[in-house]
């Protein structure tokens, strides 16, 4: 038997799916996370599945701790090392402005203090001479100081260095001479890329996570041995591929978005189940709610991330916007006197007052628990009990100052972070110039399928998805991931000057290095291939990606006019015109090798099981007060059934909220698709 186990660690759940190849079995289970001590509740978690443990092949493991990381700044700042007179940029950072007429508005501080910006004398061109050797001894004297002050994280980034790495390289070299383990990030490795602001400031980020990141993953491959788990330990990228977490440690900024990544590559999974290509993914957990977009069968993609306004970090990854929006936000009165919602989290520990844990501040889920959405007696799958009275004494405080009822004030505060959830839909749908109505959301996480009914009228969508495994949905996703590395390179041609084979040259160094990483981090098969090239007419700033023309891995001007052809029909797409004959330049080649593993199958729904309601108790709906409302559980619902709300639907792991009106249909494999009652 070879077991593939997904194992995704939130603020407040560490969730567990895993794929038995042999009976084609899905199992999913969760356990408490546990905030300082990851490798606890992956054990935690392991164990609840009641499995032998040696038959564990493949581990995939999604975190949020590089982006945490970088939110919260609690660990030491890494120091850097540039060509001189190059260190103040990462404070002069760009001319844009946050707020144009707010004279008081400081720049965002960099992942660097001044004084740890160190200089060196060496220069390379734009054409990658090196018109200025590496000053060695002026290089050890940096290392030692940075030595001197205990800095252990140190980012390296030299001007061109993408073009010639040859000075950061020794660099590198003269600092494990000079200062034996420090944890170097070069800059030509970690962002390949003109811009030196988005370089320097990509390399501080990488920098900045080498330490602590490196020191997370070995917590969790350390704690697999002693439960007799000896299985490929893989780490999901932001670009949604796989890493051995070894080489995951090389270069932690690829790790930005691991864990909500993988919901979306659930999303994709569903999309083909289903047969609908415009998705709109939604995980709202214990901490955060999650979005992102898929259009046409395709998850949009970027390759920025701000982790505040002006403080770029890029790396390939999914496109996935994050707010602090879950079912542990707080509750709480601002200044003014108006209700808040969030992004304060009560988590894991001590959690929603009605937690019997300790807290005593109110939040959604106490908010849901008052309205009667969720059942007590039965969250967790019946292991938690809830304590109802101490969710509506916390919402009754909150109450007293605001002179509303207990009802009044959960109602508010699931209205409030519903219009925090819609605003995060809207970034990535109608900013962009999509229409929701023509996307279904998918609903999952512990907390989403409580809210996301009211969600879709509020955006105009007319359907819900919420699939099977929502409560373990972004670790299910990871089962699903496939190897995936992304190779870029800058270039600098014209359309009407290229040097052809110089072209053909860097592409299929591009392949060879794709394909040597990704054997590197621990593929063995035959991997997919696919070349791209980001292209702008001469005098645009920024540019697209369109897949690149190649025979038999050469470059020539067939391929070129295919090319710019497949940018043109894009560039139309996107802004709605393009211009024929003008001068097109290729800036950016990328090399995107994929290593497909197997995905599990979804076995389909017994045709035994009963439509028939459990039980019936009152639920709070904001139009239409208190109603009586038919309890189902999920696990028992038939294939075809047909649901009508208001109605509950509880399972394990979720609770799914149907409103008045609106109608359930259950596919063969038990996902729910509701039809949304219009506003």
């Amino acid at each position: 038997m070879a077991v593939r186990m997904g194992i995704d660690i939130g603020g407040t759940f560490t969730d567990l799916a895993l794929f038995d190849e042999e009976s084609g079995h899905v199992r999913v289970t969760k356990a408490a996370s546990t905030p300082g001590e990851p490798h606890r509740a992956v054990n935690d978690v392991i164990g609840r599945a009641a499995i032998d443990n040696g038959t564990i092949r493949d581990l995939v493991h999604g975190t949020t701790v590089a982006t945490n990381a970088l939110l919260e700044r609690k660990h030491q700042l890494p120091g850097l090392i540039t060509t001189r007179g190059f260190s103040d940029m990462v404070f002069i950072q760009r001319m844009n402005r946050k707020h144009h007429y707010d004279l008081q508005w400081d720049k965002p501080i960099p992942f660097a203090e001044r004084r740890h910006c160190l200089e060196v004398d060496e220069r390379c061109n734009y054409k990658g001479e090196i018109i200025e050797p590496l000053d060695e001894e002026g290089a050890r004297e940096a290392a030692r100081r940075l030595r001197g002050e205990g800095l252990s994280d140190i980012a390296v980034c030299f001007l061109f260095s993408y073009v010639n790495p040859a000075n950061e390289l020794r660099m590198r070299e003269i600092i494990a001479e000079e200062y034996p383990g420090a944890r170097v990030s070069l800059s030509h490795e970690v962002y390949p890329r003109w811009r030196e602001y988005d370089r320097m400031s990509t390399t501080l980020a990488d920098a900045f996570l080498k330490t602590l990141v490196g020191e997370y993953i070995e917590d969790v491959a350390s704690g697999l041995a002693p439960i007799g788990v000896d299985a490929n330990f893989l780490m999901m990228k932001s670009n949604g591929g796989l890493v051995d977490h070894r080489a995951a440690s090389a270069k932690p900024v690829d790790l930005l978005v691991s864990g909500p990544v993988g919901g979306v590559l659930s999303a994709l999974y569903f999309d083909s189940l289903v047969g609908r290509e415009n998705l709109i993914s939604m995980d709202m957990g214990g901490t955060s709610f999650d979005v992102s977009l898929i259009e046409g069968g395709e998850a949009n993609r970027t390759a920025e991330f701000e982790i505040e306004w002006g403080l770029p970090v890029y790396a390939p990854m999914v496109d996935v916007r994050t707010i602090g929006a879950g079912g542990g936000s707080v509750a709480w009165i601002d200044k003014g006197g108006l209700l808040r919602v969030g992004p304060r989290s009560a988590g894991a520990n001590p959690g929603p007052a009605c937690y019997r844990r300790g807290g005593t501040e109110a939040t959604v889920t106490d908010a849901n628990v008052a309205l009667g959405r969720i059942n007590p007696d039965s969250f967790f799958g019946g292991e938690m009990q809830l304590d109802a009275a101490a969710a509506r004494a916390a919402l009754g405080r909150l109450g007293d100052e605001l002179d509303m009822t207990p009802e009044e004030v959960a109602t508010a505060v699931v209205d409030l972070v519903d219009f925090n959830m819609v605003n995060a839909i809207r970034l990535v749908s109608i900013d962009r110039g999509l229409d929701p109505r023509d996307f279904t959301l998918v609903s999952f996480g512990g907390a989403c399928s409580l809210h996301a009914n009211a969600l879709a009228r509020i955006i105009g969508a007319r359907d819900v998805l919420v699939p099977v495994y929502q409560g373990v949905f972004s670790a299910f996703g990871l089962m699903t991931a496939d190897m995936r590395v992304d190779e870029s390179v800058t270039t600098s041609f014209r359309s009407d000057l290229v040097d052809f084979e110089r072209a053909t040259g860097l592409v299929q160094r591009l392949r060879d290095t794709a394909l040597q990483r990704i054997a590197t981090e621990g593929y063995t098969g035959t991997p997919v291939l696919e070349p791209t090239v980001e292209m702008r007419y001469s005098g645009q700033n920024y540019g697209t990606s369109v897949l690149l023309s190649l025979t038999d891995w050469a470059f020539g001007p067939e391929n070129l006019a295919e090319t710019i052809d497949r940018f043109e029909s894009e560039h139309r797409r996107l802004y709605g015109y393009d211009i024929p004959g003008e001068i097109v330049e290729l800036v950016l080649f990328t090399m995107t090798a994929v290593g497909v593993n197997e995905n599990p199958g979804l076995a389909p729904l017994s045709p035994d099981g009963s439509a028939a309601p459990i039980d019936e108790r009152p639920v709070y709906f904001s139009e239409a007060g208190w109603v009586p409302t038919k309890i189902y559980r999920r696990e028992q619902l038939p294939p075809d059934a047909e649901l009508v709300g208001p109605a509950v639907i509880e399972e394990a792991m979720s609770t799914t909220l149907v409103h008045p009106g609106e109608r359930v249909d259950v596919d063969d494999y038990g996902n729910l698709l509701i039809h949304v009652a219009p506003t």
